[in-house]
């Protein structure tokens, strides 16, 4: 007979966790998390530590999904510290990665941006050179959101800094996750440069965006046309406006078919309308905001 604080049975505790939050019974999920963390004591063990981080993990994210941020936040940095890492073992890295990863997410969500760089600063400074694709894969994902966060800050130049050094990195990059994440990067930059006063090379960083749309990767396909949507309202700002026309009459052919970027082309379809009004040509704008629904005034 197992033993309650054995290696197997405390990862069949963990398996169930795991099935109790994917049928929705958040409740009793938590409190199996909080059940196995006080069973596992011996974290030397492989098993029992993994086991521990399932835990502490879907506790960090049971607690998000219920609206408790700033608990959820604690609960990821505290397995952050109450977990061993072997920065060697390319699992462990990863693990680590994600906490630090969603608890600068809820801090950011909270509205608590100085404690969210400082946790982005940390996995910088603990995993900025983590090699294996997994682990670097998110490191990516926090540096973009420290990016972010820098920017919500009003640091402007440190939040172009990071999000040029990222969109280097990421250049190569045109399928999958990183994808999406090259498109915030150069959203972020754009608004970076723009509150820097340099709106024309905000413009350029947009327009590095575009290739975007050709991507396959959903993600990546709403970036694309957010970053358009934004350089389209910065040429009209910057008087420009018959360019802006042009780009949108390109860009919104281009997610017309793909009903997962829906709402990206209403809002682009809208914003065009908006600048065919201000050129005086009524009946196109009447015309684009028909075809998402929006009655004319």
């Amino acid at each position: 007979m197992s033993l309650p604080n054995a290696p197997q049975t405390l990862r069949a505790a963990a398996d169930a966790i795991l099935e109790l939050h994917e049928d929705g019974r958040l409740t009793e999920a938590l409190a199996a998390c909080d059940q196995l963390l006080e069973r596992a004591v011996e974290l030397g063990d492989p098993v029992t530590r993994e086991s521990a981080f399932t835990a502490w993990y879907e506790r960090a994210v049971l607690l998000a999904e219920v609206g408790e941020l700033d608990a959820s936040a604690s609960a990821a940095l505290a397995a952050s510290d109450a977990l061993p890492f072997d920065r060697h073992d390319p699992d462990q890295t990863h693990e680590l990665a994600m906490l630090l990863v969603h608890a600068g997410t809820c801090l950011g969500a909270l509205g608590a941006p100085e404690d969210a760089l400082a946790v982005y600063d940390r996995l910088v400074s603990e995993l900025e050179d983590a090699d294996d694709p997994v682990t670097r894969g998110q490191v990516v994902r926090g540096q973009v959101n420290r990016a972010a966060t820098l920017l919500a800050l009003e640091r402007h130049r440190e939040a172009l800094d990071v999000a040029t050094a990222l969109a280097r990195e990421l250049g190569g990059a045109v399928t999958g996750d990183d994808a999406e994440q090259l498109g915030m990067t150069q959203r972020i930059r754009a608004a970076a440069l723009r509150g820097l006063g340099r709106a024309e090379a905000a413009v350029v960083a947009l327009a590095e965006a575009e290739m975007l749309a050709g991507v396959t990767e959903v993600g990546a396909r709403s970036q694309a046309a957010a970053a358009q949507c934004e350089r389209a309202r910065l040429l009209a700002e910057l008087g420009r406006g018959d360019e802006a026309i042009a780009l949108l009459e390109r860009t919104v052919p281009r997610f017309t078919d793909d009903p997962a970027v829906s709402d990206a082309v209403a809002e682009l379809r809208l914003l065009e309308a908006e600048l065919l009004d201000a050129a005086g040509h009524h009946d196109r704008a009447a015309e684009l905001r028909a075809a998402v629904g929006q009655v004319t005034a």
